[in-house]
């Protein structure tokens, strides 16, 4: 790691919440695994697999305002070690409620009661960056600091967790790996909130003063709405944070679904193709943190191009060791996209709307990919009854790629 990596370390606050981040963020992954392993072994059919992605996003339109609102009335610092230590209470809870039930709604309920404590923390957790970071112009490095030490801690999880929710290795004890799994889970998770509790920080980022925000959904809403309208930067971003989502959605129901059906890909290739997009991932947060201080703005409408971009190579072969390339551009913008989004909004909203306004962003990209998804899904089916399943992929992979194109032209253009 670079010496100027290595001194932001040595500021204690910097140090607990990227490694407080990155521990909780294992834990993460190891759970994501212990639940597919639990699905593996009970559940009865394709369904469940799908039960678990939607309680797993609808915390942040059911309870994002109102998370939103809570981090900007309340000490954000606490906030985020409550979020944390109710998480590990709850996923701790799951292997004796499953075994108590058998009922895998249980499970469904316990992810989305993580998930909403999850919110919270995310949305409490933006304040405590921008006072950490000190000067507006270190968010983005900061930034770029949690998301990179991040991504290798979701890697090490997704690979560990794998292998301590095998239940074959852990069957000679009388234990299910997927037991073994949650309670690692539960324990990243509490030895986050020790760590957040041991940060010394204190100021009007952590503790708003004088907020005026009321904890009612529609009211949070309107409320980060008036904010954005009257500062024109964040309410581009937030169409730039559409438009992220929108190029997300259509490379996986178009992109993964044409290499999968027409290209014949086989799910191991599909993992290598995630190894490369990962470490493009990894590669954008490095960067992140040298490129975007400043120019935050700047680069992520250069992300969107890129991205825009890919979505051409996708539509032109089926070949994944000619896309590999695409994956690792992909992954390595898609990253700087979003940093540069959070250190936007970071940098640009008041203490006393902060939360709120954060959470408005994660709605708009929440609901655009799920729309797209399901809407460009279903088109693509409607249009290949008539031109063949194959050319409609194509048709609708090139559609969205000058469409997000000719926006950001129009955007140059008036501006």
């Amino acid at each position: 790691m670079p010496i100027r990596e290595i001194k932001l370390l040595k500021d204690r606050n910097v140090a607990i919440l990227t490694f407080s981040q990155a521990i909780s963020q294992l834990g993460d992954r190891i759970n994501n695994m212990a639940i597919l392993g639990l699905l593996g072994l009970h559940a009865t059919g394709s369904t469940e697999y799908g039960f678990l992605a939607f309680w797993t996003v609808i915390p942040v339109a059911i309870f994002g305002p109102i998370a939103g609102a809570i981090s900007d009335r309340f000490n954000r610092k606490y906030l985020m070690a409550i979020a944390d230590v109710m998480r590990g209470l709850i996923v701790l809870s799951i292997p004796f409620i499953f075994k108590a039930t058998g009922r895998m709604m249980v499970v469904y309920a316990s992810v989305f009661l993580v998930f909403t404590f999850t919110v919270l923390f995310n949305s409490a957790k933006n304040g405590v960056v921008v006072h950490v970071a000190g000067s507006r112009d270190r968010i983005a490095i900061i930034n770029g600091l949690m998301s990179f030490w991040g991504r290798i801690a979701t890697g090490v999880g997704v690979f560990f967790g794998g292998i301590i929710s095998d239940h074959n290795l852990w069957r000679r004890f009388g234990w299910e790996g997927w037991e073994v799994g949650l309670s690692v889970d539960a324990l990243t998770f509490l030895t986050s909130a020790i760590l957040i509790l041991f940060l010394a920080v204190s100021g009007e980022y952590i503790k708003p003063k004088n907020s005026s925000a009321r904890i009612n959904y529609f009211s949070a809403i309107r409320e980060a709405i008036a904010f954005v309208r009257q500062r024109r930067i964040l309410l581009h971003s937030l169409m730039a944070a559409a438009l992220i989502s929108l190029v997300g959605g259509a490379t996986y129901i178009l992109g993964i679904v044409k290499l999968q059906k027409i290209g014949h890909t086989s799910t191991s290739q599909l993992g290598v193709a995630g190894g490369i997009y990962g470490l493009g991932l990894l590669l954008g947060s490095y960067v992140a943190g040298r490129i975007l201080p400043s120019r935050e703005y700047k680069h992520l409408w250069n992300s969107i191009l890129f991205l825009a971009l890919s979505l051409f190579g996708l539509a032109l072969t089926t070949n994944l060791w000619v896309l590999l390339p695409f994956a690792a551009v992909g992954g390595f913008f898609t990253s700087i996209g979003f940093i540069a989004l959070d250190s936007i909004f970071q940098k640009y909203s008041s203490a006393e709307y902060l939360g709120r306004v954060v959470i408005l962003k994660d709605i708009v990209n929440a609901l655009t990919f799920t729309l797209t998804v399901l809407l460009l899904g279903r088109w693509n089916d409607i249009l290949a009854s008539y031109v063949g399943f194959a050319t409609a992929l194509n048709i609708n992979l090139v559609a969205i790629g000058l469409t997000v194109m000719l926006v950001l032209a129009i955007r140059r253009f008036l501006k």
